[in-house]
């Protein structure tokens, strides 16, 4: 059940699992951009990233069941995204608040969460990934909706070795992929989520 407003402890909790999120797209996301050749990079990372930022946002949902919270860890992630190396990336941070709301409006109920519920909230929030690409080609550089959905079915006609012809095949595995990779999180983070509150009660 939800509470009516925050204490100090949940604050300490947003905290905590924002850096958590933040931290993790400054160290492991710069990591893996670098590990990925160009190709799968535009691919692998999103989906890598907005799963484990997913994940621990769900996690830290069950110790703040508060509505908002979760987009209190989407606000410190972002922030200590702008202060990585490199300065002010404003598509990775578009992307950590759009999954934090979808995971936000996913879990919002007045009634106890289930497990289905928070593998719709990981679908939901790692396929954002795929209209990020949208959203941010056309705001940043002026592409259109055609360009964008261009040079997508031509990567992904190279990463998975598939003709261009079949364009509407290529673009339905990129997208069932970040949708089955965000069901995978929403799960892992259910049981996660439970093991340690319940190591926590016990100590």
């Amino acid at each position: 059940m939800q509470k009516s407003r925050l204490d100090v402890r949940d604050w300490v909790y947003v905290a905590v699992f924002g850096a958590l999120w933040g931290v993790l797209e400054i160290t492991l996301g710069a990591y893996l951009h670098v590990l990925f050749p160009p190709l799968a990079d535009t691919f692998f990372v999103g989906v890598i990233m907005a799963s484990l930022g997913a994940m621990v946002a769900m996690i830290g949902r069950r110790f703040v069941p508060r509505t908002g919270a979760v987009l209190g860890f989407g606000i410190i992630a972002a922030l200590l995204k702008a202060l990585s190396l490199g300065g002010v990336v404003i598509g990775p941070m578009v992307a950590i608040l759009a999954e934090a709301v979808l995971v936000e409006l996913a879990l919002l109920s007045h009634r106890p969460l289930g497990r289905w519920r928070y593998v719709l909230a990981g679908a939901l929030a790692v396929s954002w990934n795929f209209f990020h690409k949208f959203v941010m080609m056309r705001l940043l550089f002026g592409q259109g909706v055609v360009q964008v959905y261009t040079t997508m079915v031509e990567d992904g006609s190279r990463l998975l070795g598939l003709d261009v012809r079949y364009a509407l095949l290529i673009i339905g595995m990129l997208f069932l992929v970040r949708i089955l990779a965000g069901a995978v999180s929403g799960w892992l983070a259910w049981d996660i989520g439970r093991r340690v509150e319940h190591r926590l009660e016990r100590e």
